[in-house]
């Protein structure tokens, strides 16, 4: 119902007592509320869904720090067996340096 027929099936008048007044708020605050049902309706819907979707974000949230989390250990093991690799090596270069082969096939 929009506002012009609102104002035409309510409109202000003088009345004859306090009974037929209270009669007219109480009609008014019913359509009110009836009017309003579906908005409230979907309001707490929309509530509902919005605390679903933050509940699937958080454990989302869990599991990207989880992820994260084991992430950084493979990126730690890596370092650690390249480092171990690295140091063989250096040992080796330095036990074999380049100019002892030169000298030696001269």
């Amino acid at each position: 119902m929009n506002e012009k027929e609102m104002r035409a099936k309510y409109q202000p008048r003088p009345l004859e007592s306090q009974v037929e007044f209270e009669a007219v708020m109480e009609a008014m605050n019913q359509e009110q509320t009836e009017l309003n049902r579906p908005f409230i309706d979907r309001r707490m819907d929309i509530a509902r869904e919005r605390q679903l979707l933050n509940l699937q974000k958080h454990a989302i949230n869990q599991q990207l720090s989880a992820l994260s989390l084991e992430y950084q250990d493979i990126e730690m093991k890596a370092k650690t067996v390249n480092r171990m690799f690295h140091d063989l090596k250096h040992e080796w270069i330095v036990m074999n340096p380049r100019e002892k082969f030169v000298r030696e096939e001269q």
